[in-house]
């Protein structure tokens, strides 16, 4: 007897667990990876790139083993022309229907049979996988040829097994015109030219899964040196060599860095970073081959407020986490993404200093709990669409902070051995997440089912809130610990918190064991504390409320020594607080030797404490204030006033060529707030000005969108065509969403979407978000079709349905107040008539 499970009671069975709130639709069906009954041993890819018409011809050959009998194979192929399949050298049958490529293997499908699989094909064009720049311009030759395979994008030009449980060692072939270079996962071992063309050869032995196989080819300039014998090469668009060293000069470093932390050594014996246009995302980490936005490359103005090393540290993590050991399916993603996200931070902590790495998992934090307000899910989970809605704030950023606290937990001696045992173990394989708590177990020495289990495994996360009082008489100070309830997450958590008191002439510590919803604390003081501060350090994972008024929030930023409680009182005292606590706020921002992000914490607080005083609080910490990106949030607080007194003064800050870029660009945004004359000016010259990451002009067509008139939103329009870059086309388009919608505007959008770029098309959806605007519904529609944009679409798409039932509620709610004060009047009437009626 056994019990048949239908996929609706899996589901049902699923739903009555934690899945969080918002992200799971109802149509959705758990994923499971398909077992092909074949492993690669082997993969062999050969194209040549055709430059100027944008085609591909490919020779992918698949060394298998069969692990059964079968009649034939599937192999991913996306939208290829098959041009034929040999098996062991002889042509074969098979069937293409534009997704999975079927090859029929006759009498060769015996089990332990090897085989090796020829497929010929070509590509014009091609949708994902390989991207040639520019990427909408497809009547223009191409100057860059890039590959971009995770998810599963690769599918699109490697007829094989695209999943990343499968991983095999590669042989690349790329033939290319003679004057562009060719960098590939791998060594070169050999480049031949022929021609008019050269044939670039790599080889990587190690086992890598299809979505890191990658190759980037056009016109670089190359600088190369040495790790230990590990060959470091340094890749950027020809034009931009200047701008090398300041993005990549701590790669060594990094690397040691990492080596010691894991103990484990970098796994391959080259590491190529390639800087490439018009890059689909900030970077990806393909085996020894990472590929990154060019956008990352600055100049020394733009160095002193943006960094790459956090981009950098981050891809260069993934060489161990995800490269060497990969996730066994993408439910398990955040193996890869939170351990770079986490390393990204380790590093910073070790380069920079603990008030950076502070300010850093703060920031993470914050991004998490910004995407929490609109769903929340476990870390783990298999129901969704497309992989790629997985790569959220929960595995990038909730993923680092679950590790940061299991770190604080079992202390760092234990976590990096841990880690060491986690890697060495599955290294060149696969691992999920119990193969991680199985590695820190075995270390620690103690179960941690029960961390796993309620940070993993649940959606939400504990949200603490404490408050405390001093009894004066019995010298007795009371701290109250509550964990707030919610639908989305557990009762209570296990929370092993850090509280210290701070008062005259003494400092008291705790370690506060936490299980269960209230926790009340009592303890005998030699006098009033002055401040208590929880988790000081910030090593629990958890959003922590504090309940008190405004003056013990002033107490703890003048008594907490440490970043976090600092920054938490800032932040609730921006909503409690009053003109009288400026003052004490102002002597932080004015304060140099403060670290740069409590200054920033500061100027947003007066901001939004708001008032005259304020404002000329901010106004007067301009004359002073000298590091950019204070100054930068200082103008930004100020834009928020939108008054034209201020204008002069962010007049000044755009001429002037001394400031940082971010800085002016605020100023540009700042001024058209305040409607001043010369605002359309300004914003007509921002478009003009070069700068990092094109931000200044960025500013001047949102500059643009503020402003309204009809002369702007044409402008604004000339911005939104191919001839753009991505960023400046998404920049105008969300810009344009701010005007009236009407027909001219729609043609717009409606050839925006034919854009391939994620950016783009991004930009559409935060368009119609902002229109609110049901004409846009058609076009979310066609959105939902990609899977970059899928999740995106469809959370607008429910926005604006969400929003047109509100205007009709509000309608049927204004029929009902005129018929009532319809009713009214004829009553007032009818009474009017009946006292005429009774006074004659």
């Amino acid at each position: 007897m056994y019990l048949k499970i239908t996929h609706s009671h899996l589901l049902r069975v699923m739903q009555s667990l934690n899945l969080g709130r918002g992200f799971v639709y109802s149509d959705y069906k758990p994923q499971w990876r398909y077992e092909p009954p074949f492993s690669v041993e082997k993969l062999f890819v050969r194209v040549f790139l055709d430059l100027e018409n944008r085609r591909v011809m490919g020779l992918t050959i698949n060394d298998i083993l069969l692990n059964e009998n079968v009649p034939q194979i599937k192999f991913d192929a996306v939208d290829m022309d098959i041009k034929r399949v040999l098996v062991e050298g002889r042509e074969t049958e098979y069937s293409y229907d534009g997704k999975e490529l079927i090859v029929f293997l006759g009498e060769k499908g015996g089990k332990g049979e090897k085989l090796r699989v020829e497929i010929h094909y070509e590509l014009v064009n091609p949708r994902k996988g390989i991207w040639f720049v520019p990427v909408d311009r497809e009547e223009e030759p191409a100057s860059q040829v890039w590959t971009q395979g995770e998810t599963e994008y690769n599918r699109y030009w490697i007829p094989s097994y695209d999943y990343p449980h499968m991983k095999m060692p590669v042989d690349l072939e790329i033939k290319i015109r003679k004057d562009k270079y060719v960098f590939a996962n791998g060594e070169l071992v050999e480049k031949v030219t022929e021609g008019d063309f050269t044939v670039w050869r790599y080889r990587f032995g190690e086992k890598i899964p299809l979505y890191l196989v990658a190759f980037a080819a056009g016109d670089f300039h190359v600088e190369e040196e040495k790790y230990g014998d590990v060959l470091l090469q340094y890749v950027v668009p020809r034009g931009q060599e200047e701008k090398l060293r300041l993005s990549f000069e701590k790669t060594p470093k990094m690397m040691k860095f990492f080596e010691e932390f894991t103990g484990v050594k970098y796994p391959y014996p080259k590491y190529t970073q390639v800087c490439v246009d018009e890059f689909i995302f900030g970077g990806m980490e393909n085996a020894s081959l990472t590929i990154l936005t060019s956008l990352t490359l600055h100049d020394e103005k733009a160095h002193v407020e943006f960094r790459s090393e956090p981009l950098v540290s981050h891809e260069l993590a993934h060489q161990w986490f995800g490269d060497l050991v990969t996730c066994k399916d993408w439910s398990h993603i955040w193996l890869n993404e939170g351990f770079a996200t986490f390393m990204q931070a380790m590093w910073r902590r070790h380069d920079e200093g603990e008030e950076e790495f502070i300010y850093d998992m703060i920031g993470k934090l914050d991004a998490y709990l910004s995407e929490y307000g609109r769903y929340s899910r476990p870390v783990v989970l298999r129901l969704y669409r497309y992989p790629l809605e997985l790569f959220d704030s929960h595995s990038y950023s909730k993923g680092a902070l679950i590790l940061w606290s299991l770190m604080n937990m079992v202390g760092e001696k234990v976590f990096r051995e841990a880690v060491k045992r986690y890697l060495e173990k599955h290294s060149g394989g696969n691992a999920d997440t119990e193969d991680l708590r199985k590695a820190f177990e075995s270390v620690y020495g103690g179960d941690l089912e029960w961390f796993f289990q309620q940070y993993v495994y649940s959606s939400g996360h504990p949200v603490l809130k404490y408050s405390y009082k001093w009894n004066s008489e019995g010298k007795v100070l009371e701290i109250k610990l509550t964990q707030e309830e919610g639908k989305d997450r557990l009762d209570a958590y296990r929370l092993r918190l850090d509280v210290s008191i701070k008062g005259d002439c003494y400092e008291k510590n705790l370690r506060v064991e936490l299980d269960s919803k209230e926790k009340i604390l009592t303890l005998a003081l030699p006098s009033k504390p002055k401040a208590v501060c929880v988790d000081p350090d910030f090593k629990v994972f958890a959003e922590l409320k504090p309940e008190v008024d405004a003056e013990k929030l002033a107490s703890m930023l003048e008594h907490c020594g440490k970043l976090y409680p600092k920054i938490l009182a800032l932040r609730t005292l921006a909503n409690k607080g009053s003109t009288r606590h400026i003052e004490k706020i102002a002597g932080y921002l004015l304060d140099e030797k403060q670290f740069w992000g409590l200054r920033v914490e500061a100027a947003k607080a007066i901001a939004k404490i708001g008032g005259v005083v304020a404002k000329k609080t901010l106004l007067d910490a301009l004359k002073t204030v000298k590091n950019p990106k204070v100054r930068a949030q200082i103008v930004s607080s100020l834009a928020g006033f939108k008054d034209p007194e201020l204008a002069d003064v962010f007049i000044e800050i755009f001429r002037n060529t001394d400031e940082s870029y971010r800085t002016r660009a605020e100023a540009v945004k700042a001024l058209a707030k305040t409607k001043h004359g010369k605002a359309f000016e300004i914003a007509l010259k921002a478009l003009d000005t070069p700068s990092h990451a094109d931000i200044i002009k960025r500013a001047g067509i949102e500059a643009l969108a503020e402003l309204g008139t009809e002369d702007a939103r044409r402008i604004i329009e000339t911005y939104t065509s191919p001839d753009n870059s991505p960023l400046i086309r998404s920049t105008a388009l969300i810009a344009l969403s701010r005007f009236r919608v009407d027909g001219k505007m729609l043609e717009v959008f409606r050839d925006a979407i034919k854009s391939r770029h994620i950016r783009v098309l991004r930009s559409i959806a935060s368009a119609a978000k902002n229109a609110l605007d049901p004409r846009f519904l058609p076009l979310l529609a066609e959105l939902r079709k990609e899977p970059e944009v899928y999740r995106v679409a469809r959370e607008v798409e429910e926005t604006i349905r969400k929003h047109m039932e509100k205007g009709e509620e509000y309608r049927k709610l204004r029929e009902e107040v005129e018929k009532i004060r319809a009713e009214e009047k004829s009553l007032f009437e009818r009474i009017e008539r009946l006292e005429q009626k009774m006074s004659s």
